[in-house]
């Protein structure tokens, strides 16, 4: 076997592990986003015990995500040289940890807003909740995308398409959100947190979509 070839499977072989570290990492991130829905449903309910529940499980998560990220870490720092694309992983690493913290924050604003005694509007709250849900699925998007990215090129550009539009799509109901919230004079102090959250759900898309660029770009080297 020549040098050229050992070299060019040990880096697959280390793009696989990379890329299944990260995968497991946003399948906890799909969790996280279900426990934010719970908890938008449970404040429609004034369910303040149990949004605590769904905020402590957001948190249990970040947990064995922070886990994640130091084997990633670790793992990173030794095969970082025999790596064509370092800036595309530590991207895709940074963006990933960035979706997990952004979750985090949603979490603990919900948690906020389940202490106060304010009326949340059920039209906002659906709008909100409708964030969340396209965010699910671009996060199964994503995931496809990475199932996809060291063996089937097209296929990966057609989830990473399908993540653009879905972006282009979450900047929209942000806007709506947004609107939203401003007709609202009623709410308030309310309207800052609430447009606070709507703008960290969009934060998530961003990062999403991005990601998804550095994850391409490892697609195309891996060819």
């Amino acid at each position: 076997m020549s040098i050229e070839l050992a070299s060019g499977r040990a880096t697959a072989s280390a793009d696989e592990k990379l890329i299944d570290n990260l995968r497991s990492e946003l399948l906890i991130a799909k969790e996280m986003l279900k426990s934010i829905a719970n908890s938008l449903t449970a404040l429609g309910g004034q369910e303040g015990s149990l949004l605590k529940k769904y905020v402590e499980e957001v948190s249990v998560s970040k947990k064995r995500v922070e886990l994640m990220q130091r084997d990633f870490l670790t793992y990173f720092s030794k095969i970082a040289p025999s790596l064509y694309n370092k800036e595309e992983w530590i991207g895709m690493f940074s963006k990933i940890s960035g979706i997990i913290d952004k979750i985090s924050g949603v979490a603990y604003r919900t948690e906020y807003l389940s202490m106060k005694s304010w009326n949340i509007p059920a039209d906002i709250r659906g709008k909100l909740m409708e964030m969340v849900v396209l965010l699910t699925i671009m996060l199964d998007e994503y995931i496809a995308m990475m199932n996809y990215a060291l063996v089937n090129t097209s296929k990966a550009l057609e989830s990473r398409s399908r993540i653009a539009a879905a972006e282009a799509e979450m900047d929209s109901k942000y806007r709506a959100t947004t609107f939203a919230v401003l007709e609202a004079p009623s709410l308030g102090l309310l309207a800052l947190l609430l447009h606070d959250i709507a703008e960290m759900l969009e934060d998530i898309a961003d990062l999403l979509n991005s990601a998804s660029d550095d994850l391409y770009l490892i697609t195309l080297s891996a060819r």
